[in-house]
């Protein structure tokens, strides 16, 4: 088999708990000593060793879930003490934020940064790598956050559940499409995660995409009826934009690219979800 395609897998349990461990701050220390998941010392990333991550990658849709259900908590119970809905959309947002450390927004930022600043590929991968922050990941970062709190928001003041829906679904269908991204690109460098992730099998993208329809149809049919079709196809659309304009730029992915395909579907389908459930409600 491949050196970059998906091995022999680990049990479901360390799978999940790896899938946790990448997508969140949650401690990953038990996950590093399960002799079900990997032996850490043979790769300089132990979370990506040997394709373990890609074949987890069906399991993230299942932490979106948990994700955008603490944000989701959050939104209800500020609202219920009587928080304006404004400032409890902030919170929550905030609040999934801090659980996953602001990873994917880094990723958004980055590639802001090299593709807007970069004049050819390798100084476009150079800019991505540097760890300081620029103007156009500032602005693209600020502008992705505002629509989604704008949408949570908006939803909210009508119906508080609804909003809640929109967030899981939101959450839950972003990370997704994970899978299907790095199986349709190449990894844009020879180290990082492409290149120790590995593959996803098509088994295991096709298992994560029917998780998250599953899951975001069981929250979203009720506020948003057949309308959850083109909510979810706005969410898929922004990451093969995302996709598109990577393999344009730099010839595949990073994973500044994949975390940019998330926040940028986590938005499209929130602003998504805002219209077609407002209009109903109207």
């Amino acid at each position: 088999m491949d050196a970059n395609t998906e091995t022999s897998k680990p049990s479901r349990l360390a799978q999940f708990r790896l899938a946790t461990a990448f997508l969140t701050r949650l401690p990953a220390e038990k996950i590093l000593t399960d002799e079900d998941a990997f032996d850490a010392d043979t790769s300089p990333d132990p979370m990506a060793a040997h394709g373990h991550l890609a074949s987890a990658m069906w399991l993230f849709p299942l932490v979106g879930f948990g994700i955008g259900g603490t944000g989701a908590i959050v939104l209800g119970l500020l609202t219920w003490i009587g928080t304006p809905t404004a400032v409890a959309a902030t919170l929550a947002v905030g609040t999934m934020i801090l659980l996953t450390g602001a990873l994917h927004e880094d990723g958004l930022a980055d590639i802001a940064d090299g593709f807007g600043g970069g004049k050819d590929k390798a100084s476009k991968l150079r800019i991505m790598r540097d760890s300081r922050i620029g103007t156009y990941g500032v602005v693209a970062v600020a502008i992705v956050l505002i629509a989604k709190i704008t949408a949570l928001s908006a939803i909210a003041e009508w119906d508080v559940g609804a909003a809640a829906a929109a967030l899981i679904a939101a959450t839950t269908w972003s990370r997704a499409l994970f899978a299907p991204t790095m199986r349709w690109l190449s990894p844009a460098r020879s180290d990082g995660l492409g290149a120790d992730a590995g593959t996803p099998g098509e088994g295991t993208s096709w298992l994560g995409l029917g998780l998250a329809i599953a899951l975001s149809v069981l929250v979203l049919l009720t506020p948003a009826g057949f309308g959850v079709v083109p909510i979810l196809a706005a969410g898929g659309l922004a990451a093969f934009v995302v996709g598109w304009i990577a393999l344009k730029q730099i010839g595949g992915y990073t994973g500044d690219v994949l975390g940019a395909g998330q926040q940028l579907s986590e938005a499209a389908t929130l602003v998504a979800a805002s219209a077609i459930i407002l209009g109903q409600l109207a």
